[in-house]
């Protein structure tokens, strides 16, 4: 589930500042970063807040990447895989 604080940081990557009806794409988009997360084995502990700073900058990324028509898209997906590759190293895995 996307906080409040999130969907607020993610509406600050994008630049929006107003809150209207795309505020649920962003959302949505959030939401999508998460269950990625969770698809790779991301342990519920660390999504359920996302305060852990690589798992908050990888849902920005994702949010950013896909939110409009973003020309540099192709860029920050790279970086939201190299995340995701540095997520998959670390401690974020229940044993």
């Amino acid at each position: 589930m996307v906080t409040q604080e999130l969907l607020n940081a993610a509406k600050l990557r994008v630049r929006k500042s107003q809150s209207n009806v795309l505020d649920e794409d962003i959302r949505q988009l959030a939401e999508v970063a998460v269950a990625d997360l969770a698809r790779i084995g991301v342990a519920d502990k660390h999504l359920s807040a996302c305060t852990d700073p690589l798992i908050k900058e990888a849902i920005l990324t994702y949010v950013n990447a896909n939110f409009g028509n973003n020309p540099e898209k192709e860029r920050l997906m790279a970086s939201y895989d190299m995340l995701l590759t540095k997520i998959k190293g670390g401690r974020y895995f229940d044993k």
